[in-house]
């Protein structure tokens, strides 16, 4: 088996094994609880599970483009998406915290993402946050 180091677009450094993108065994060691989009390997390393780490890029891209979390909420029913707990229905509360999780940063979304997709979030909140 071959590895080779890459870097993403955030240069984080990650290992491609057998088309797998794995965090390197520090950054694994401080990942702490994995959420979607992620898995933790038998040796403990942390890895991108692609097809989930899509889901949250498409979540985020909503976001940014003004959707509420009602209409993701209803996108992710229609298209079939399980939630991360495997129930056929996302609950606003699963993707309002998917958006403001900052471990999607640098490994799956762009800190330009993310600030984007919480301005826009924030913008249409119907409650003041102090």
């Amino acid at each position: 088996m071959t590895t080779n180091r890459i870097k993403n677009e955030n240069n984080i450094k990650l290992k491609e094994e057998n088309k797998m993108l794995k965090l390197d065994l520090y950054t694994s060691k401080f990942f702490g609880r994995v959420c979607y989009g992620f898995g933790r390997d038998e040796n403990g390393f942390v890895y991108i599970k692609e097809d989930e780490a899509n889901v949250v890029r498409m979540i985020y891209d909503m976001a940014i483009h003004g959707n509420s979390l009602q209409k993701i909420q209803a996108e992710l029913l229609n298209r079939g998406i399980k939630s991360p707990s495997g129930k056929d229905k996302w609950t606003r509360d699963v993707i309002d915290k998917t958006i403001n999780n900052e471990k999607y940063l640098t490994y799956i979304i762009s800190l330009e993402s993310f600030v984007d997709a919480s301005i826009e979030k924030e913008s249409r909140c119907r409650y003041v946050r102090s």
